[in-house]
């Protein structure tokens, strides 16, 4: 397999770049390394396109429409921090052509190793709360997805949940998304963390935020309109926010250790073990 990593001159992309086609090499796959350029290239020569983030829709795109696979990473659903000077993260998530991993997550029924390793306390569902949280995602996000601006967005989304429930609704754009304002009829949550907004929550709804990571956790269940990672155990649509799905158990802990063999440590990815579960995806 021939592997192409695009990277943007970003510090922590360079050294993501590095680690992640040591790990292919080391399954005697080749590889090239590219910097991110102004307009798409496509590179039809590959078999697979490695990028980070939602950068691009018409770099993905044409990737796609050329048959050639891409891996998408981005920050990880859990987000230890790593120490050092380089801002970066212990894990980053993959997925191969998508952003999140949904369409094949449930395909194999992982171990619950890695997710162990974690140790993150999984509350149980909670079945009663005073809010309902609106998570919102960036410009760039909504440009990938052909969505409309995200105050414009968030503003339909509050305004439909408003007909469907009685409780106070919170909107809580992306923290990293600057131009976020304010939306009539919804408390505006801005600064402090997800968990301080997720407590004593009857619900979040989101089209892609990985927020909904943080509230499975945290046992508050979920409506998903997009794709985002929690959709195979959420509710889909705004009418039911008073009627949540809940999954059990163990369908829960179940999604929780499939997910976590979508995530990984530059050290995995440079020992070539990332790679060892990434790449069967690649042929579906």
């Amino acid at each position: 397999m021939h592997v192409v990593f695009l990277s943007s001159d970003k510090a922590r992309e360079r050294i993501l770049s590095e680690a992640f086609v040591a790990g292919v090499k080391a399954h005697g796959d080749t590889y090239e390394v590219h910097r991110l350029q102004p307009e798409p290239v496509t590179y039809e020569q590959a078999d697979a396109v490695c990028m980070v983030g939602v950068k691009s829709k018409e770099l993905f795109r044409g990737h796609v429409r050329a048959g050639v696979h891409v891996v998408m990473l981005d920050k990880g659903y859990s987000r230890h921090a790593v120490s050092g000077a380089v801002r970066a993260w212990e894990y980053w998530r993959v997925a191969v052509d998508a952003h999140h991993p949904t369409h094949y997550l449930d395909r194999i029924a992982r171990p619950s190793d890695r997710f162990e390793r974690l140790k993150l306390d999984v509350k149980p569902w909670r079945k009663k709360g005073e809010h309902v949280v609106f998570a919102g995602s960036s410009a760039k996000y909504h440009s990938f997805y052909d969505l409309p601006d995200p105050t414009r967005y968030a503003y339909k989304m509050l305004r439909r949940l408003s007909g469907q429930t009685s409780r106070r609704l919170v909107y809580r754009p992306k923290p990293s998304w600057k131009d976020a304002e304010p939306i009539a009829g919804s408390d505006y949550s801005e600064g402090g963390s997800i968990a301080d907004v997720l407590e004593g929550a009857h619900a979040l709804v989101t089209h892609g935020s990985n927020a909904c990571f943080e509230a499975v956790i945290s046992g508050v269940p979920c409506i998903i309109t997009g794709d985002a990672v929690a959709k195979n155990i959420s509710s889909h649509d705004c009418e039911d926010i008073e009627n949540l799905r809940l999954a059990t158990d163990e369908e829960r802990m179940q999604w929780l250790s499939n997910l976590s063999y979508c995530q990984w440590t530059m050290r995995e990815m440079l020992s070539g073990e990332a790679w060892q579960y990434i790449r069967p995806e690649i042929y579906g």
